[in-house]
């Protein structure tokens, strides 16, 4: 009964307020006439057997008053429209009950149908006065107390409940309930995400272990509600590479991959064609100036961290400038001042090699990066004031010593240089070729590898000051420094005190000689960069991602990660995925997903049922209000003709009934004959129903779509698409016929192709759209289509030809674009002449397209595209609905437009 009441209730419940008016209606129907009195003739007697009062009233049987008055209640039933919806959890027995609730990030894309599933169950606790423990299968940064409590206080906090950007870990969760006491429970409620995560069954098992009494539930989504994941970005040169995963056995829906910049535009959109496997891989190619300002790349649509990976300083390419005081190239190239720079920084950078001073300065105003001066030792004065402001806007200038540089120098170095260079390991030198000591931990180059084969025999040295400590990035053995830099403004000149070539050491051969120009390249100019005080220890959280997958500020949960660990850490409660900054450097710690984390949830246990998130059905009660107040209605009627006399007059009423029900077949018969006719003079466009549910969708919201773009723009005023089973439903109503070629090969009998093949005989056209772009002609959809046509007489096909009809029907057009722009579209080849005069009105009985024409028609209730289009423009989805107008035009009025071209024969003829 409890169950009963919770399922109740009304799309209008205001109604119920006319309840009140029972008693005023009670009040009004406790009298009624009283029955007519016959009287034998003459008259006289009739005048002296009269009553001598005036009125005679006389009260309602109480069992008839009771009677209207629940006739007046269903009625105000009637119109609050009641219904039952059964509650997904009720009928828990009583008794403390363990609320289990998967918050990662793969409950996040749905999490308001699972928050409000939870606050249903504590609910239900909270009217039966049950305590409760909720557990979140999520690692949290901050220990909780876990043990039972009112289901009042756990209802504000599900409340603010939000999902975790980390996977769960119910091994976790089971190990932290074991030293609780949740045996007591007599209901375990798990709230699943619907992955397997590692073991749904033996999670189930060992809830099933800690509370043995329990009735254990489990709410789980459906496969196609399951998310959609993105693996990690990978990057070839131009080129970057990212796979989509998709979970085992789910359906390829439409999707699209977005490219976001940081100031949140969209930078471009990418198709999603998972095709028969499990991820789909997706690449694309931005240009430089593009290329830096990515963010992240997402999947439009799906809400969670699991679709998101974010961009850092490593994936952006660096415009840099290199220039060296050489005026020629020397003879071999190993020797070049430049060779080593230049290969070390071309995978990360876009390089370019300036000739004269005027190609800096343009480099400058193009948005340079980074200018790599080797060994000059005095910078053009034509450009010197350039180079500061250029460098005090946030430029980076990094240069290499040399015989030049140690000659004599400008002021465009972090330090003051002694005059000459100081040579290690000649005859005629005390010292010995030096070699590194580790970075300090105010260095970019801090979690480097030291590499002890490193020596150098000759440098330039600076003056020793009481700043020189701070400015030093790294340093040789006996302490001399050998890279400097000192912040200028909002840019940095960084200072290698030997040559960019292995003419005084041997750096520029080692691994690490690119790590550190990879390190000094990554420095982002317009972010403020390592002071002269030294750098952060730590990569600090600057942004990071919710469950959602937006990226917010943190909330101190998140700790700083040291620079060595970085490369090494997974994320987890206290270094969530994010963005790190560590001085001028930002890194991206991105949640991995593999495509086994996106397992399903098999049938958990045996005997454990599983149920849906989805809202139970509701069931209209309303039919049976009427059904009771038409029987209560008959039932008053009776007692009102009994208690008048009137039930003699009953007889012509039966007969008219029992008539009605013997000729009750025959008006049925006339009503499909009436049903027919009016579908005949409301002419509309049909869809063939595939049992693909998505697709389906997809037909009825595009043919929807072109409808009302029909009305908009011509006289055609069609009716409402319908879709039809092609086993079952009339064909001959429907002038054109749309027909999506499932990706499931389709079963058809033979009496659906006989009548098939008689709707195209007799003047119908069947428009079959492959939707796949035209790339994949010989792929699963054709050989779908071919099952389709078996054993029907198809007449020849040909791409629409220049001059065909469809080119002109309605709109001039040359080509025919749907959500793709290049596939071709087929129509019966040389229809309408003597060798092949098609049908009746010379149209083609068989249209064959491959550019998936209803997702690119397809409108919402604002008349707003519902799909993107590929490559996708304005001018793409205009040119789509006028294929369709002229399709629909050419299905409608046959192949007169032909005529017209006789126009001028015709017209000459009559004026001879």
């Amino acid at each position: 009964m409890n169950a009963l009441m919770q399922g109740m209730g009304f799309g209008t419940p205001l109604a119920l307020f006319a309840l009140l008016a029972l008693p005023i209606i009670w009040w009004l129907l406790r009298f009624t006439p009283p029955k007519p009195k016959p009287q034998a003739f003459p008259p006289i007697r009739i005048l002296l057997g009269l009553p001598r009062q005036d009125e005679t009233p006389d009260k309602t049987p109480w069992w008839l008053l009771l009677l209207r008055l629940a006739l007046a209640a269903l009625a105000i039933f009637l119109v609050a429209q009641p219904f039952f919806q059964p509650p997904g959890t009720g009928g828990l027995p009583p008794g403390p009950r363990l609320i289990v609730v998967d918050d990662g990030w793969a409950s996040a894309g749905q999490w308001n149908t699972r928050r409000q599933s939870l606050l249903g169950v504590l609910e239900d606790a909270r009217d039966a006065n049950e305590s409760v423990l909720v557990v979140g299968t999520a690692p949290a940064a901050r220990a909780s107390d876990l043990a039972f409590g009112p289901a009042g206080a756990a209802l504000d906090v599900a409340r603010s409940l939000k999902p975790s950007p980390l996977n769960s870990d119910r091994g976790g969760l089971l190990a932290k309930l074991k030293a609780l006491k949740v045996e007591q429970a007599t209901s375990v409620v798990w709230l699943s995400d619907g992955l397997d995560s590692g073991g749904a069954e033996a999670f189930v098992t060992g809830l099933k272990l800690l509370a043995p009494a329990a009735n254990v539930r489990i709410i789980a989504p459906g496969l196609a509600d399951l998310p959609l994941a993105l693996s990690s970005v990978t990057v070839s040169g131009s080129e970057m590479t990212v796979d989509v995963l998709r979970p085992d056995g789910q359906t390829a829906k439409p999707s699209v991959l977005s490219v976001r910049a940081t100031n949140g535009r969209v930078l471009t959109e990418l198709p999603i064609d998972f095709g028969s496997t499990g991820a789909a891989r997706v690449k694309f190619s931005l240009p430089t100036a593009l290329r830096n300002e990515i963010q992240s790349v997402f999947i439009n649509g799906q809400e969670h961290a699991g679709a998101r990976q974010l961009f850092d300083d490593r994936w952006r390419k660096r415009v840099i400038a290199l220039q060296t005081a050489e005026s020629v190239e020397l003879a071999q190239p190993l020797l070049s001042p430049l060779h080593y720079v230049s290969r070390g920084l071309e995978p990360y950078a876009e390089l370019y090699e300036p000739q004269t001073p005027a190609d800096v300065s343009n480099l400058m105003d193009g948005g340079l990066s980074m200018l790599v001066l080797a060994d000059v030792g005095f910078v053009p004065e034509e450009i010197s004031e350039k180079l500061a402001q250029w460098i005090d806007k946030g430029g980076v200038l990094v240069r290499f010593a040399g015989p030049r540089l140690a000659a004599g120098h400008d002021d465009f170095l972090p330090v003051k240089l002694r005059e000459g260079d100081r040579t290690l390991g000649s005859a005629l030198a005390w010292e010995t070729p030096q070699t590194l000591q580790p970075f300090p931990d105010s260095s970019p180059f801090v979690g480097l590898a030291i590499d002890p084969r490193v020596t150098v025999s000759r440098q330039v040295l600076a003056e020793p000051d009481v700043e020189l400590a701070g400015k030093t990035w790294a340093s040789l053995s006996d302490g001399t420094p050998l890279v400097t830099a000192e912040k200028r403004g909002k840019g940095l000149i960084v200072l290698f005190h030997v040559t960019a070539n292995a003419s005084w050491s041997n750096l520029p051969l080692s691994g690490l000689f690119l790590q550190m120009l990879q390190k000094v390249a990554g420095l982002d100019p317009v972010q403020q960069v390592a002071s002269s005080t030294g750098a952060a220890e730590s990569f600090a959280p600057r942004l990071v991602l919710t469950g959602e997958g937006d990226l917010v500020s943190p909330d101190g949960t998140a700790r700083p990660i040291a620079p060595k660990d970085f490369e090494l850490v997974t994320v987890n409660a206290t270094a969530p995925p994010g963005l790190y900054v560590r001085g001028g450097e930002e890194r991206a710690l991105n949640l991995v997903v593999a495509q086994a984390d996106l397992r399903p949830m098999a049938g958990v246990v045996a005997g454990t049922a599983v149920a849906s998130y989805a809202p139970q059905e509701k069931t209209s009660l309303v039919p049976y209000v009427v059904i009771g107040a038409m029987m209560l209605f008959l039932l008053d009627c009776l007692a009102t003709l009994m208690i008048g006399g009137g039930l003699a007059r009953l007889k012509p009423v039966a007969t008219v009934v029992l008539a009605a029900l013997l000729l009750s077949p025959m008006i049925d018969e006339v009503r499909a004959q009436d049903e027919g006719m009016i579908a005949a003079l409301q002419p509309r466009l049909a869809f063939v129903k595939t049992g693909d549910s998505e697709l389906d969708r997809i037909s009825d919201e595009g043919l929807r779509g072109l409808t009302l773009i029909l009305a908009d723009r011509t006289s055609a005023n069609l009716a409402l698409p319908v879709g039809v089973n092609i086993e079952s439903d009339d064909l001959v109503f429907f002038p054109l016929l749309y027909w999506p070629v499932p990706d499931a090969a389709p079963s058809i009998s033979e009496a659906a192709r006989t009548k098939l093949a008689q709707f195209m005989k007799n003047g119908g056209t069947v428009l079959f759209d492959l939707r796949d772009g035209g790339v994949d002609l010989e792929g699963s959809r054709n050989e779908n289509l071919k099952t389709i046509l078996q054993r029907i007489d198809v007449p020849p096909l040909e791409p629409v030809p220049e001059k065909h009809v469809l080119t002109r029907t309605f709109y001039l057009l040359q080509t025919f674009p749907g959500r793709y722009e290049d596939g071709p579209l087929w129509v019966e080849s040389n229809i309408g002449d003597s060798s092949n005069p098609g049908t009746a009105d010379g149209v083609s009985a068989i249209i064959i397209g491959t550019n998936d024409y209803a997702a690119a028609w397809a409108l919402d209730e604002q008349s707003k595209p519902l799909y993107a289009l590929v490559p996708g423009s304005d001018r793409q989805r205009e040119y789509a609905f006028r294929v369709g107008i002229n399709i629909v035009m050419y299905a409608l009025t046959g192949n007169y437009k032909a005529d017209q071209v006789h126009v001028p024969a015709l017209l000459e003829r009559l004026g001879q």
